[in-house]
């Protein structure tokens, strides 16, 4: 699973977000949605459509990830 996929992954977890609500209203298929970020038998990362869809929908910049990577990159 790439970076932004797994960022995107546990944020959803976190925020407990019902990925039947999400699918609905991206409008992306719910099992691109759900192998990507739920299915880890599948190793399928989020189209960047798909990314920039979710981050419009969360609310959530989409370099976010980066932010995150780096401050936990210098705290080592």
């Amino acid at each position: 699973m790439d970076e932004p996929t797994k960022f995107i992954s546990e944020y959803i977890k976190e925020k407990r977000i019902n990925l039947t609500k999400l699918s609905n209203d991206t409008e992306i298929p719910y099992m691109s949605i759900y192998d990507s970020l739920s299915n880890k038998s599948r190793d399928r990362d989020l189209r960047v459509g798909e990314y920039m869809k979710i981050c419009c929908y969360l609310g959530i910049e989409p370099m976010e990830y980066m932010k995150i990577n780096n401050s936990k990159k210098t705290k080592n």
